[in-house]
């Protein structure tokens, strides 16, 4: 009999963002292959005569994407994350109205949440009504930032982290900081996969004329949101440097955000105009393909949890340039298969994209030959694996 799960997360793919979440959503077609049943709930915001989020209201109740089932639940939430603190028993309250029916249709034998807040505090209270073990898997921001925002939200934390009956983070340093926030939680470090199936080598010159992209340059290609914690007014200013050594040197972003105009000013003001791409947000089929086009993949985040592109990078045998926080660490070998740098380190940062992009020696090749190898052991296919153990043994105790 195969096991069933109820995902949690607001942070899904949908029809306003279908890049939400994708990594959430590539762990459950992967739990789905690996035989475990799954169904998500995902929050969606509900706040009359909010224009941005009109698009909200005209979502399907239920949908299916890759033959999983999706219920996006509307929720009351606020503009602008005013009363975040409340967001947890808000979650409650109108994923606990659809809960019942639904589980004479699916009686799952678990929930798992994918933010230990505000989600997994929902999943918390969820799991007292319907007697089932509750997983949350903290990513990066619920347990970096959201804590500091309020001692509320910062309450409500340590809340959920004492209702869950086991905490996965995506690396090491997440697993640590939960600790620290609530001494003794019962864990695992669980990093992020990717899909080697859709993420390998293919050549160069071969994606560039897909994309209609010069040949000749040397490029550095960011791929994620454009927001201020993604590091970027930071690659921008090293950027600079780099094309004074590297004239042939070209920077694309691919991703949308609410830094873009502030971005493009920037590069106006640095005369690096000619020099940057914003080719916008693009469908999670075509990265591969711009991956694969650059020289060097670049991660400049002053905070992140994993950086599943920093993975999806390596798989296609690219070297990366990464900040030196979470995840991205915790799988780059500095000077192996890619650089770390500190957080706002424009110096650092400039020094290792014109080391890679100057590649008088193979350089680039060599390190993306290792970071190809590493990536082996980080797929969907080895990250179900290890969550389903803990699904395991929680339904054993």
């Amino acid at each position: 009999m195969s096991l069933k799960v109820l995902v949690i997360s607001h942070m899904y793919p949908n029809p306003a963002n279908p890049m939400s979440g994708i990594f959430v959503h590539n762990q459950v077609k992967a739990l789905k292959q690996a035989g475990v049943e799954c169904r998500v709930l995902s929050p969606i915001p509900r706040f009359p005569l909010y224009p941005k989020w009109r698009m909200y209201r005209r979502f399907p109740a239920q949908t299916v994407m890759d033959g999983i089932p999706i219920h996006y639940v509307p929720t009351w939430m606020f503009p602008g994350g005013m009363f975040f603190s409340s967001y947890g028993r808000l979650y409650y309250m109108s994923l606990s109205t659809i809960l019942p029916s639904l589980r004479e249709k699916f009686p799952f034998d678990l929930i798992h949440c994918h933010t230990i807040y505000p989600d997994g505090y929902a999943g918390g209270m969820l799991k007292e009504r319907f007697s089932v073990p509750v997983v949350s898997t903290i990513h990066g921001s619920d347990i970096l930032l959201y804590p500091h925002r309020s001692r509320g939200v910062l309450r409500k934390t340590e809340q959920a982290l004492r209702m869950n009956d086991h905490i996965i983070a995506v690396s090491h340093l997440l697993m640590k900081k939960s600790q620290q926030v609530v001494a003794g939680v019962v864990g695992s470090t669980i990093y992020n996969g990717f899909d080697p199936s859709r993420f390998y080598p293919i050549d160069t010159k071969a994606a560039r004329k897909k994309l209609g992209q010069s040949p000749e340059e040397k490029v550095v290609l960011f791929v994620g949101n454009l927001k201020s914690v993604k590091g970027l007014q930071v690659l921008l200013k090293a950027f600079c440097r780099v094309v004074k050594q590297v004239p042939k040197a070209r920077l694309i972003l691919v991703g949308d955000g609410p830094l873009r105009s502030l971005l493009k000013r920037q590069a106006r003001e640095l005369d690096l105009e000619e020099k940057v791409t914003f080719v916008g947000r693009r469908p999670h089929d075509e990265i591969p393909l711009w991956l694969n086009s650059s020289d060097v993949v670049v991660l400049p985040s002053l905070s992140e949890g994993f950086g599943g592109v920093v993975l999806e990078a390596m798989g296609c045998g690219k070297p990366v340039v990464a900040t030196d926080v979470a995840g991205a660490s915790e799988i780059v070998q500095h000077r192996k298969s890619g650089y770390l740098v500190k957080p706002k380190d424009v110096d650092g940062l400039a020094q290792y994209l014109t080391i890679l992009l100057k590649d008088e020696s193979g350089l680039i090749e060599d390190m993306g030959e290792r970071a190809y190898v590493v990536s082996g052991n980080y797929t969907w296919k080895q990250n179900a694996a290890q969550v389903i153990e803990v699904y395991r043994r929680l339904l054993s105790q």
